[in-house]
């Protein structure tokens, strides 16, 4: 599935765009059947807003009045070469078991951040310092280049009429993203 060119019509939700998920099973998003659903874009190289954000995100729902299962984290990669299921597992279980790690390839991904209203690219290193990596050559570069992609540090928050009902900031602290999910059930 990733690196395959899949057609993403206007038509299509985006929440219905089949993913790979980390357990390697096809997937969307509205496979997600808890009653609060968050969303966040990543790859699990990167050095600091990922880890960061996982980590609160983990933290909260530690601290929240209801089942975690209640609550499910879809971190999607924005770096299908080097994010596989296998990494994928072990980086979302370092968090908490109801983060999910999902891979699409980047047709599908551009189609989820659309609706997401957010994007995601990557900068190549060359000798002139980084530069940015058009999407439609990504697929041409070893996993081994010298990239590094950037995302959103936004985790969007999901009812189960997929409307976006909040937004979690990098810099929300725990207890307020611990509020922020409990405040999505009511």
């Amino acid at each position: 599935m990733v690196g395959d060119t899949v057609s993403t019509p206007q038509d299509i939700n985006a929440l219905d765009i089949p993913l790979l998920s980390e357990t390697g099973s096809t997937v969307t998003i509205n496979s997600f059947k808890a009653p609060v659903r968050l969303v966040f874009f990543g790859f699990t190289y990167c050095p600091d807003i990922c880890p960061l954000t996982l980590h609160k995100v983990a933290s909260a729902l530690r601290l929240i009045d209801r089942p975690a299962a209640d609550v499910d984290v879809i971190f999607i990669s924005v770096d299908p070469k080097r994010d596989t299921p296998e990494i994928l597992t072990q980086y979302t279980n370092a968090f908490h078991e109801q983060i999910t790690g999902l891979i699409g390839n980047v047709d599908q991904l551009q189609a989820i951040t659309k609706y997401f209203r957010t994007t995601f690219g990557y900068n190549l290193l060359t000798s002139d310092g980084d530069q940015p990596l058009p999407l439609n050559e990504y697929h041409a570069i070893p996993a081994n280049s010298t990239y590094t992609p950037y995302h959103s540090s936004q985790v969007y928050l999901l009812n189960l009429n997929n409307d976006i009902v909040d937004l979690i900031g990098l810099g929300s602290d725990i207890k307020l993203i611990a509020q922020t999910i409990e405040n999505a059930f009511n």
